[in-house]
């Protein structure tokens, strides 16, 4: 038995090439497994049906022109040293040609669909892929990026979640340990070619990594630091339901029909810091887009700006209140700042969303380190149930990319 001991501690993962919507008039962004929008975008090397969709609406009456690119890269996100031709089969850009106008809505919009890969465009390696695509209308000016993950699933991970150690996150914290069963592949020095990095709830600005095994066993991969690979656990989401603008569902206020536009407000929220946990399913942070008016299609979901508000009796000092979730893209959007009303003593913002069921959580952003924090309105309870994805890439010596070689997800409330 042959012991490898080499300590790495992981850290935030910082990319310079993130999910982004250049184009305000852009909404309602989704990547999604094929018949499961609440997937994250993994999708196997080979499998087949293995489909990926990308969904989004441009607002208005102008018809659009878009086309797309595939741009390969590393497991830090930077493009790798392959060749367009080296790891897409077919053309290397194309154009988006599934498009619908909506139906009977205050807000006129235009619904762009695509699929991949498709007979036009196939990948052909695994790894870290970035989706582009392009307004040809305003001289192939990059409009949308997204991120997704392309796996080649011979290595076996063995994950599970533990009590950390460290008294003081006892009861607020989330640790992994895991192990990689590496097969059909020759592993000459793990602590160089093997790398790792574990997302929650499919969030890449707070991802661990890269991490090194720390020991090997025969040939399988120990990742154990203990008290390194942790998350604050959070709480479960809060969630709102905006599937029809004919009554009102869960947590909304109000509903007002505008000219060209519904106008939602929702109930003001509290703080949950230090108030008992409630147990509630949640979908992780994710939205889905859907209505419940009868005989009613996608195409007819429409609009609203909702207002969003929580109790506060004061300002933060030297602190910033944001909406977050992936229906801010996981990002610190403007249009997701709250502002503070000294009368009603609520901070609060109204941003734009189509018919369907979010989830989101409140989180306070101190103005010097410009980090998200959850202590301010959420709290952490290590009793919450959050979605664990781990990666782990393989580049041995010499290679010129990252492969994928393993994914695996785990839920904490099923511990």
């Amino acid at each position: 038995m042959r012991y490898l001991l080499f300590f790495f501690l992981p850290s935030v993962l910082y990319s310079q090439t993130e999910n982004q919507v250049l184009d305000p008039d852009l909404c309602s962004v989704q990547l999604y497994l094929s018949g499961a929008p609440l997937s994250q975008p993994i999708v196997n090397l080979q499998t087949s049906p293995n489909v990926l969709v990308l969904e989004f609406d441009h607002i208005g009456d102008q018809l659009k022109d878009y086309k797309y690119t595939l741009t390969h890269c590393n497991s830090d996100w930077q493009p790798s040293e392959l060749d367009d031709n080296e790891y897409i089969d077919g053309f290397t850009e194309d154009r988006i040609t599934s498009v619908e106008n909506s139906t009977n809505t205050l807000t006129q919009y235009t619904h762009y669909a695509l699929g991949l890969p498709n007979r036009n465009m196939r990948w052909v390696r695994s790894g870290n892929y970035l989706l582009k695509v392009f307004d040809t209308d305003d001289e192939d000016e990059l409009v949308l990026v997204r991120r997704f993950m392309v796996v080649e699933p011979l290595w076996r991970i063995e994950a599970e979640l533990v009590r950390t150690a460290q008294v003081d996150k006892l009861d607020t914290h989330h640790e992994l340990d895991f192990t990689v069963v590496p097969k059909s592949v020759r592993i000459s020095m793990p602590q160089n070619d093997v790398k790792a990095f574990v997302l929650q709830n499919g969030r890449w600005d707070n991802a661990l990594g890269p991490l090194k095994p720390f020991i090997t066993r025969g040939d399988n991969l120990v990742f154990d630091y203990q008290d390194q690979i942790i998350f604050p656990a959070g709480k479960e989401f809060r969630y709102f339901d905006i599937r029809s603008f004919d009554f009102r569902g869960e947590f909304v206020k109000g509903i007002v029909d505008k000219p060209t536009y519904f106008e939602v407000t929702l109930r003001p929220d509290d703080s949950r810091y230090d108030r008992p946990v409630i147990f509630r399913p949640d979908a992780d942070g994710r939205f889905v887009i859907d209505n419940q008016n009868a005989n009613q299609t996608l195409l007819q979901c429409d609009y609203a700006t909702v207002l969003f508000s929580i109790k506060q009796n004061l300002p933060l000092d030297d602190s910033d209140v944001y909406v977050f979730g992936e229906l801010s893209d996981w990002q610190l959007k403007p249009e997701f700042k709250m502002q503070y009303d000294q009368t009603a003593q609520v901070y609060w913002c109204d941003t734009w969303l189509k018919q369907g069921h979010y989830d989101y959580q409140y989180v306070v952003v101190d103005r010097k380190t410009g980090k998200p924090d959850l202590d301010g309105f959420e709290g952490n309870w290590y009793a919450t149930g959050n979605q664990y994805t781990i990666l782990v890439y393989f580049r041995p010596f010499g290679a010129r990319y990252d492969r994928l070689m393993g994914a695996v997800t785990l839920n904490s409330s099923k511990k």
